[in-house]
């Protein structure tokens, strides 16, 4: 039997959703936001209540999860169809068998991506305040969080709205400190680290470029000079051109500068709004140190 949400339920949890990661956010050049699986029917009658999973990527794991856990609809952070198919063949593409799957359940399938990067509120955001950890010389006030390049909303350029941050210290801070301040907001191990200095400890920082995800475009439209730069992944070249002009870079890898996010934040935004959350636990980092 089917799980399917009701035409009304799925039109308040995407209004809940676009409220706080506007659609209009996303960089339409590439990225394929919105609703990507629609199982949605109309009448209200023997429609149970929503369930929502919230998950970084849909892999088959994701949606067994969302299967086995009784939700019906996915957030899922990145896109779920990208690029476009443009054929099914389910034995080839385990993402094209996992929709398949997802349908013949009625589960749902929404994407914000980019409008939770560009968001107030949204991932970078929470990244920039993850930089100074619980270090009692420097508060809030000491913290400036800027938008890297304003985008087009609505045909207005809105200064808002940007898919990376610059952050300016009131107060230096090492390098050492700030790695330690990341690996605990990210609740991970290990980050890759790249500096002049022998000591992390003498590095000092106080402008920080940083986005979510890959940083490689975000930080092009960067006018501003700063003294490291933080997101999940970068080039070889990349990396070692801004090692070579003495700035720092940490990276630590895609998806685990995002998936904090969601038990962090995301899942109590959504929670306020009356509908019921749980966030993913087979969902995790492709890559692992050995």
């Amino acid at each position: 039997m089917s799980r399917a949400l009701s035409k009304t339920q799925l039109k308040q949890i995407v209004n809940a959703i676009t409220k706080h990661y506007p659609a209009g956010y996303a960089d339409k050049a590439w990225d394929n936001t919105g609703l990507h699986i629609d199982c949605s029917v109309d009448g209200d009658s023997n429609i149970g209540p929503a369930k929502v999973l919230l998950a970084v990527d849909l892999t088959a794991s994701v949606a067994q999860e969302a299967i086995d856990k009784g939700c019906n609809l996915i957030l899922a952070y990145h896109p779920f169809i990208f690029p476009s198919w443009k054929s099914l063949n389910p034995s080839r593409n385990t993402q094209q068998n996992s929709a398949i799957k997802l349908i013949q359940e009625g589960i749902s399938v929404y994407c914000p991506h980019t409008s939770v990067d560009a968001a107030k509120g949204g991932v970078n955001d929470w990244l920039a305040n993850g930089l100074v950890g619980k270090n009692t010389s420097l508060i809030s006030s000491n913290i400036s969080i800027e938008q890297i390049s304003g985008q087009l909303v609505g045909g207005d350029l809105c200064e808002e709205v940007g898919y990376g941050r610059l952050v300016k210290l009131g107060a230096p801070l090492s390098l050492q400190d700030i790695i330690e301040n990341v690996k605990a907001s990210l609740g991970i191990k290990h980050v890759q680290v790249s500096s002049l200095h022998s000591d992390l400890s003498n590095h000092k920082i106080k402008n920080i470029a940083l986005c979510a995800g890959s940083g490689s475009g975000v930080f092009k439209a960067l006018s501003e000079d700063v003294d490291l730069y933080y997101t999940g992944e970068l080039s070889h070249h990349e990396i070692l051109r801004y090692k070579e002009s003495g700035k720092a870079v940490i990276v630590c890898n895609h998806s685990n500068t995002e998936r904090g996010y969601l038990k962090a934040e995301m899942v109590s935004l959504l929670t306020q709004k009356g509908i019921e959350c749980i966030v993913i636990e087979t969902d995790v980092n492709p890559l692992r140190v050995v």
